[in-house]
């Protein structure tokens, strides 16, 4: 049976499709505001009036360097970012460890789920999502806390799409492996990272392990089991 779900080659070849439509509409319209023919612009970029034109027809093909010089050349520059918008599954993450872990713990007034959809046409998932008759707790599973700003936010941005459809309170829990590197990253933030996440593992692992609501967003260390 054939997968419904679209291939990374299929979906990153769409999307450089329509990213290279949308800079070639953006890069015309600076340029004729800017006052510049195809011909000049292609001088100024160091570039030719025919990569100038391709660029503007919205051709993929063309190299990110050369789109960097020609919206430099109209007084534009060009920037990438990442939007989240689909979750790694835990599998291939290296994250179902830790996910087994926290789930084999948790007392029966716990429901657990793994890979939940924080919306309906949202391809974005809780990693898991723990449901109280009192509150529910989104877990996101971080690795590292690379971008400890950045994580934070996507995961409270998962916890918003969650709480849109929940009457009881969503809290967030951000889980990380227990090991001596990962306390050695996170220790110089500490203070910021307790005021966003209140809850220390203590407080969360007696919570889980006894049944009762954890009652506020909070930080878990992890140790999986062995493999």
């Amino acid at each position: 049976m054939q997968s419904l779900v679209p291939r990374p080659a299929t979906v990153a070849r769409d999307r450089s499709r329509l990213l290279a439509r949308r800079f070639g509409r953006e890069l015309r319209i600076a340029r004729v505001t800017a006052g510049l023919t195809q011909r000049r612009l292609a001088r100024l970029a160091g570039t030719t009036q025919q990569e100038v034109s391709r660029a503007e027809l919205g051709d993929p093909g063309v190299g990110l360097e050369v789109r960097c010089r020609l919206a430099s050349g109209c007084g534009h520059e060009l920037w990438w970012r990442l939007d989240p918008v689909a979750s790694v599954r835990l599998r291939d993450s290296g994250q179902l460890r830790v996910a087994d872990a926290i789930v084999g713990a948790v007392h029966p007034a716990w429901t657990a789920r793994l890979e939940v959809p924080v919306a309906r046409g949202d391809r974005r998932s809780a990693d898991v999502v723990l449901a109280h008759a009192r509150e529910l707790v989104e877990v996101e599973i971080e690795r590292a806390l690379v971008d400890f700003q950045a994580q934070l936010r996507a995961g409270q941005l998962k916890r918003r799409s969650l709480a849109e459809r929940e009457t009881r309170p969503v809290r967030l829990v951000i889980a990380v492996p227990d090991t001596s590197a990962t306390r050695a990253r996170i220790r110089p933030h500490l203070d910021v990272i307790s005021r966003a996440l209140p809850a220390g593992s203590r407080r969360i692992w007696a919570a889980l392990r006894s049944g009762e609501p954890i009652g506020t967003d909070g930080l878990l260390f992890v140790r999986p089991p062995p493999r």
